[in-house]
């Protein structure tokens, strides 16, 4: 796609196609993740970072920016911050199409994922000590990897975390998990149209 707008009312359209789930667990913090859709010449992708070796939590992972809420902070506007913080990433509120279900992460914390259309190629700064690297996968990739799927017991219930194999990594957990929501949506939305 070449039209912003174009992209960004798809994905408006596909993110909106359902209301986003709400999830509230006892004892668990409150955490946002921003998750860059990049109209590039060649169609839409995904950025992905890959988090520092030495951090204590999700060391050498895969994810998309994201992290815990600063007080006073609202989601959207801590998606926002991470983004610009970790990789140098200045998205405008109003790139914002939506949000998608709440997923949990195993260090007590509910992340709520806002989802961004953002012009690409755009200037990154890495803030090395939380990312080592970002990379770049076209959603037609991603729809097209075989999707693995692994079954978790929680103290909240069952989980299952889906996982994609793609150019060499494997995108899986909370991040896999968020990948398929927001594949399903647009699938949904593809087929609805």
């Amino acid at each position: 796609m070449t039209d912003a707008g174009a992209l960004q009312a798809w994905l408006a359209r596909a993110v909106g196609c359902r209301p986003a789930r709400r999830l509230e667990l006892e004892g668990h913090g409150r955490a946002a993740i921003l998750v860059p859709l990049l109209d590039t010449p060649d169609g839409p992708a995904l950025l992905f970072t890959v988090r520092a070796a030495h951090l204590r939590r999700h060391a050498g992972q895969i994810a998309f920016p994201g992290g815990r809420l600063d007080a006073g902070e609202t989601e959207i506007e801590a998606a926002l911050r991470e983004a610009r913080e970790e990789v140098g990433l200045a998205v405008p509120r109003d790139a914002v199409c939506g949000r998608l279900d709440d997923h949990p992460s195993p260090f007590g914390l509910v992340a709520t994922p806002f989802v961004a259309s953002v012009p690409w190629p755009a200037p990154l700064t890495l803030q090395s000590s939380e990312v080592t690297e970002t990379f770049v996968v076209p959603l037609a990739l991603l729809r097209s990897a075989p999707v693995t799927v692994e079954r978790r017991e929680t103290p909240w219930g069952t989980r299952l975390l889906h996982g994609y194999t793609v150019a060499g990594r494997h995108v899986w957990g909370l991040t896999g998990n968020v990948v398929k929501d927001l594949l399903d949506r647009l699938d949904a939305t593809a087929v609805a149209a």
